[in-house]
């Protein structure tokens, strides 16, 4: 889990791969490595939700799945293994071990990544995206500077077993060998579990936000019921028609319970609640709870089938502040969905706040808005005395972004209705979209019209 307490705005560095595509859906070829605050931007259709729905896939991906190989005669697989056992031998001597990856060794990792990402693939994209699609090249590269550290540990279970604990500075990993696959080693499944930490090291625990966020709200139970009929029915199950980041959302959304127990950033709760939605979602403790609006001012608690839509948009990010403990980093489609121009302003306020209190944030976004106000704070940061701005806008240390936090993908459709994605360089003025620009260029040229018009 993230930390709730933290209120440092000064750069942390994400330390995080590169994923390298080719041949992806209308994507020939792309390079895209997240930052703690990534925006997607450009074209309807282009690739924006297929592109942050594989990088949620290899942030979740379990390497000791049963679906998935490892190609057991390759030299990088035989040397990791062997750095497993190393380890594993050192932990039974010690109780503990550490163990620091990089150099030749993450390049070896790094190899095997890449070979069972290759043999994988397209299993991993049925899986991902519940639908059989190809790709002709998927593989991760990690910086050559990265130092990945490890703790591991073992201690005694209830079941008279042993537990396993690989700790990094950020998480840490438990397992004993009935978690895993039953028939492989301790250092097979410890090797797993190290591959998983490797991908998900600087975003743990995604949550990912689909733009159907408001119609699973009002309609989750429905849609846990007809699964688990489907499930003990003795038909033929009906084919799940959900991506996984769908299903996920789903899942956790029917799991929420108010939970007063784990710390919660109360300030980021409360920006929401005062600054978006202007009320509160409760929570009710039932198995499959409800949510209520209760707008401010007011002790009527609304449904969320009769509240606003900025309400029931908004709800899902609320809920997982307040009531799931288990989240590092949040994944949103659109998150100007429903919101007036105004409210686009907040929000783009919360996600550099979300940013800054060290959880990675990915997004895919059509809102000029939004970008403007990513520029505004950049160069706000960058001002060398900033008192009278805080005074006079309100804004706190935590609403400003520093350009190293940020990086701006720009999805182009080609005349040969191809993607073509490209970084876009932070500039004196910050990120310059051409996809909003020339539409907003069209429309004035437009107004230039009409005015020259009633002129003559």
């Amino acid at each position: 889990m993230h930390d709730q307490n933290s209120t440092d705005t000064e750069p942390y560095m994400i330390n995080a791969w590169t994923m390298h595509i080719k041949e992806f859906g209308k994507i020939k070829e792309a390079a895209i490595r997240p930052a703690p605050f990534t925006l997607l931007i450009g074209d309807n259709n282009s690739g924006k939700s297929y592109m942050m729905t594989l990088l949620y896939g290899l942030l979740t991906l379990n390497f000791s799945d049963d679906c998935y190989n490892f190609r057991t005669d390759s030299a990088a697989y035989q040397n990791c293994l062997q750095i497993s056992e190393h380890i594993c031998e050192n932990c039974r001597l010690h109780s503990k071990a550490n163990y620091t990856l990089q150099n030749n060794d993450l390049q070896l990792f790094q190899q095997l990544l890449n070979e069972f990402l290759a043999e994988n693939k397209k299993i991993f994209l049925n899986k991902l995206f519940n639908h059989e699609m190809d790709i002709g090249e998927l593989r991760i590269e990690f910086p050559s500077n990265t130092e990945l550290c490890f703790e591991f540990t073992i201690k005694p279970s209830s079941s008279n077993g042993k537990i396993y604990i690989i700790k990094s500075d950020k998480f840490y990993r438990s397992f004993t060998n009935t978690d895993r696959k039953p028939d492989c080693k301790l250092a097979w499944n410890q090797l797993a579990v190290l591959l998983e930490v490797m991908m998900r090291h600087n975003f743990n625990n995604p949550i990912y936000f689909p733009t159907t966020r408001t119609g699973f709200l009002l309609t989750y139970k429905d849609l846990i019921r007809s699964a688990l009929q489907q499930r003990f029915s003795m038909d033929k199950a009906a084919k799940n028609l959900l991506t996984k980041p769908a299903a996920d959302f789903l899942s956790i959304l029917s799991g929420l319970q108010a939970d007063m127990t784990f710390p919660k950033d109360l300030k980021m709760i409360r920006f929401i609640e005062e600054h978006i939605i202007s009320g509160h979602i409760q929570t009710s403790d039932s198995l499959m709870p409800d949510f209520e609006y209760l707008p401010d001012k007011t002790q009527k608690r609304l449904p969320m089938y009769v509240s606003s839509a900025v309400v029931t948009e908004t709800a899902p990010l609320l809920l997982i502040l307040k009531d799931y403990p288990f989240f590092g980093s949040l994944m949103i489609e659109e998150p100007e969905i429903s919101l007036h121009p105004q409210l686009q302003w907040e929000m783009a306020r919360l996600l550099i706040r979300l940013t800054n209190s060290r959880i990675p944030v990915v997004i895919t976004t059509h809102s000029d808005i939004i970008l403007q106000h990513v520029n505004n704070m950049i160069k706000a940061y960058e001002m060398q005395r900033k008192d009278r701005f805080f005074k006079e806008t309100g804004y706190e240390k935590e609403d400003l972004l520093s350009r190293e936090l940020t990086a701006v993908y720009q999805f182009d459709i080609t005349k040969d209705n191809h993607t073509c994605i490209t970084r876009l360089p932070c500039g004196d003025f910050g990120f310059e979209a051409m996809t909003f620009y020339q539409t907003l260029k069209k429309l004035n040229e437009q107004i230039d019209l009409i005015e020259d018009e009633k002129e003559c």
